[in-house]
């Protein structure tokens, strides 16, 4: 797979705003009179003089792409140990998540913040707490620690999902970034939920999607693997919903994921990881009032249009939106995005 745009950082990527020269002078053209790159140097070129507007050159403005973070939430419920295509269903999510060559922590740990959580408890509380979680939290470069962390557990007894969510929902929300990242929760587990209160029968599906929805609220997607068929489709569907701020029981659904083996689970992390990322971009300076309708927005050498439910659309002053196709389009590999305002439409921050 080609390196990821994860709003989310991998790197420092160019984003072209111009403000189409009301002379049509360019950098390009700057240093064709010797200019430097000094901002000051357009102040002194006789040429621009003639423009009773002033001076319209070209701003570019870079910016770090938003990384996110995201919490594997793993099933150490004893049922882990059942068979699953020639290992055991701990095993092959262990290969899924940190095979040296192709697991998707070790691929992207670098463009990613991994962290990993797992959850289990021992009949309620009688094992001192509930829910009872072993993880690593979400950073760069995290393969090694959650290796060590998986290497070093096994599975235990019961499965509280939902105080499990709840509890990580709270580890993310407590993560201050500036940039505001979004911020995951990946939930891989085999059967169906039980709680801290009533371990036996599993009869936790409730408190489950009512910790999904909680989730949300705090700005954290949880999205759901179902690790073999013992899960029923009406529960998978109800999280799924709950996990991404959809109605449960609605009309619309959310997508859920059901992996019968290992090929299932790694494209269901795959799909998963790739779609954790926005596609907003916040620019340096600001569109002018009245402008608004007057940006043209390209990417990869194809111009958007605005308001497409495939284009773009602009949030606020300062912010651009890629849309559908537009912003799916840019979950994999890297992309050119460039934004044209007319002369007088665009205000790039001032100069220190």
């Amino acid at each position: 797979m080609g390196k990821r745009w994860v709003a989310l950082g991998m790197g420092v990527l160019g984003l072209a705003i111009v403000a189409a020269g009301c002379n049509g002078t360019s950098d390009e053209d700057e240093a064709g009179r010797g200019k430097g790159n000094d901002p000051g140097d357009l102040f002194d070129d006789p040429t621009l003089g003639n423009d009773p507007q002033g001076a319209c050159g070209q701003v570019d403005v870079t910016f770090e792409q938003r990384i996110p973070y995201v919490a594997l939430l793993v099933d150490q419920s004893g049922s882990m140990n059942e068979n699953f295509g020639g290992g055991t269903r701990w095993e092959v999510m262990r290969d899924a998540l940190l095979d040296q060559n192709n697991g998707i922590v070790k691929r992207l740990e670098d463009e990613v913040r991994f962290g990993l959580s797992l959850y289990t408890s021992q009949n309620g509380f009688e094992g001192g707490t509930c829910p009872m979680l072993t993880g690593v939290a979400a950073d760069f470069g995290n393969y090694q620690k959650i290796r060590a962390v998986w290497d070093a557990a096994q599975p235990e007894d019961d499965t509280p999902t939902g105080e499990s969510i709840l509890a990580i929902a709270k580890q993310l929300q407590a993560i201050k970034d500036d940039d505001a990242p979004p911020k995951a929760i990946v939930l891989a587990t085999d059967g169906h939920p039980d709680t801290c209160a009533q371990p036996d029968p599993q009869n936790g599906q409730q408190v489950s999607i009512d910790a999904a929805q909680q989730a949300f609220a705090m700005g954290i997607r949880t999205y759901v693997i179902s690790v073999g068929d013992e899960i029923g489709d009406d529960h998978l569907q109800d999280m799924a919903n709950a996990g991404a701020g959809l109605e449960v029981g609605g009309s619309m659904k959310a997508t859920f994921y059901k992996a019968l083996d290992q090929g299932q689970l790694e494209a269901a992390f795959d799909t998963i990881v790739d779609g954790v990322r926005d596609c907003i971009f916040t620019l340096d300076g600001e569109v002018v009032a009245g402008y608004e309708d007057q940006g043209v927005v390209v990417l990869d050498g194809e111009p958007l249009d605005k308001d497409d439910p495939d284009g773009w659309q602009l949030n606020s002053s300062k912010e651009v939106q890629l849309l559908g196709e537009a912003c799916a389009s840019i979950q994999d590999g890297e992309h050119k995005l460039s934004i044209d305002f007319p002369c007088g439409g665009y205000e790039p921050p001032p100069i220190d």
